[in-house]
Parts: C-alpha cells; sequence; structure tokens
C-alpha cells in the first residue's frame, strides 16, 4: 500500500503480511496505518 513519499517526492509502499489466513487482520491493520497516515490526495511529481 502507499506509505508516504521521499523528500524528493518519490513514491514509497509499505506491504503488510499476516499470519496464513489472517486476512481480516492484514486489511484492519491497512485500514490503521491509511487512517493514520492518509495518502489519497497527495500524488508525486511528474517529471
Amino acid at each position: 500500500m502507499p506509505a508516504g513519499f521521499t523528500p524528493s517526492g518519490m513514491p514509497v509502499g509499505l506491504q503488510i503480511v499476516g499470519r496464513r489466513f489472517a486476512d481480516l487482520t492484514v486489511l484492519q491493520a491497512s485500514a490503521a496505518f491509511e487512517e493514520a497516515r492518509p495518502w489519497a490526495q497527495q500524488r508525486p511529481p511528474v517529471q
């Protein structure tokens, strides 16, 4: 999932993994991270 941007504006990704069949836990962790660090309105610069 997108996790933010470097100081130069490049996107940084985050991989969240969980135990086998723990999809709900991974989705909950992803939702919590997105709520704490909203990213949807940000875009990297086009060069």
